[in-house]
């Protein structure tokens, strides 16, 4: 995939029976509602609209809420890098962590990392964050109720109708 001034982005393009399916980039998940093969590759998407969470999504919520339910679990101090061997996380580590054990894969980009995100942007409007969760994880003024509040906000996004 190229976005003009930058390099090609992998993508990942999952399909199911019935032609539809999911495209994943490094700026989001993508609905896929019409696949073709022939000579060549096409498939229809709105890249307006990012796929919503589901159940697995949920899962790794709960994970990563209880990954990081005690002061002793919380590494204050995330640097976007997430050991095998940790012994402490931080909120993008425990989520990476929890995607990974619910689903067997890590994508940073999976909706459920998504609506963290989002909820962190809108806690944070006025404050200047380059990396969201990485920022909110390690500002002194975020303490653990506000991550387990962030988590129970997640998954009430999740799982409304």
């Amino acid at each position: 995939m190229t976005d003009q001034g930058y390099r090609n982005a992998p993508l990942e393009l999952e399909i199911y029976t019935g032609g539809w399916g999911v495209l994943r980039t490094e700026y989001g998940w993508f609905a896929v509602t019409q696949f073709a093969v022939s000579s060549t590759l096409s498939f229809d998407l709105d890249a307006s609209r990012e796929v919503n969470p589901n159940a697995l999504d949920q899962k790794i919520v709960r994970e990563a809420a209880a990954i990081l339910s005690t002061e002793a679990s919380w590494n204050r101090a995330d640097n976007r890098k997430c050991p095998a061997n940790a012994t402490t996380w931080s909120i993008y580590c425990a989520l990476e962590k929890a995607t990974f054990d619910v689903t067997g894969g890590i994508h940073h980009r999976r909706p459920a990392l998504e609506v963290v995100r989002e909820i962190v942007d809108e806690r944070t409007a006025t404050r200047n964050y380059h990396h969201y969760l990485m920022d909110y994880n390690n500002d002194p003024t975020t303490h653990l109720d506000d991550v387990q509040s962030l988590f129970k906000e997640a998954l009430y996004r999740i799982e409304k109708p």
